[in-house]
């Protein structure tokens, strides 16, 4: 009976500290019993278990990250400069992205990316991958290079020194756990973009074979043409760049030729 009691209190004690934490903590401790059982798992598990485990605790990793990310997003759309600061960003990796898929086009086409509005737009979205993971790769580098000075601030300085040196600062020093939150949540960010840019990283040559054949599939079956008001042109499907030159793609099971040919217009 006293070892039931014992356990019965320990349980207890367990499941207040529970309740006291916030949504964010339960997510990161939840995610700290998933890994300790996947490392207990890997001893007992065969290689196909523990790949289907391992799956889980990185979907259940990015689920914490994208929340933490929303947060993020939140908090500095409350704010004129986050604002500011958020559209900068958009911008800024839209056209980026559209430039890369330009790249992309005119390496596959040799002519104007303008011709192919269509491909330059769905290849673009195809190119936010790669945008992310430069993103996470900016992320993990500056957490690196700043993680001096925001540790110092958060461990060292006390709530005085920070409302003197940082205008507007409320003090959340009161929440439970509060500093060891936000060291498991800055190094669970950096974490997982390290491990996001390496992955993604490993598999960039064949990421980018497949981006080259569906771009050259996709602007050979919907932005070309099977006829065109020209005359002795070679066999094969059409784009028309200007009034003197069409962009011939000629096809051989997977592999697609594109040249550009001067147009001769049919005499009626």
């Amino acid at each position: 009976m006293p070892n039931g009691s014992r356990l019965k209190r320990s349980f207890t004690k367990v499941a207040e500290i529970y309740k006291r934490l916030d949504i964010r903590q339960r997510l990161y401790l939840n995610f700290i019993i998933i890994i300790f059982l996947f490392s207990v798992g890997c001893i007992f598990f065969g290689v196909e278990k523990r790949k289907v485990y391992f799956i889980i605790v990185l979907i259940y990793w990015s689920s914490i990250v994208v929340f933490e990310s929303v947060s993020i997003y939140k908090r500095l759309y409350s704010f004129t400069v986050g604002k500011v600061l958020l559209l900068i960003g958009f911008t800024l990796c839209t056209n980026v992205s559209l430039s890369i898929a330009g790249v992309v086009i005119n390496d596959i086409t040799t002519v104007a990316p303008s011709n192919f509005p269509h491909a330059l737009i769905l290849i673009s979205i195809a190119i936010i991958p790669l945008m992310t993971a430069a993103i996470m790769l900016v992320i993990y580098t500056t957490i690196f290079i700043t993680f001096p000075i925001w540790g110092f601030i958060l461990f060292v300085y006390d709530n005085n020194l920070k409302e003197i040196i940082f205008p507007g600062y409320e003090p959340r020093d009161g929440s439970f756990l509060y500093k060891t939150t936000k060291l498991i949540q800055v190094l669970s960010l950096g974490i997982y973009c390290v491990f996001f840019y390496s992955f993604f990283h490993s598999i960039l040559n064949d990421y980018t074979k497949y981006l080259y054949s569906k771009s050259q599939a996709f602007i050979y079956t919907f932005e070309m043409y099977e006829k065109s008001p020209c005359v002795g042109l070679p066999p094969g499907k059409v784009a028309f760049i200007n009034d003197e030159h069409v962009l011939i793609a000629q096809r051989d099971n997977e592999i697609m030729k594109f040249i550009t040919h001067e147009c001769v217009y049919k005499n009626n």
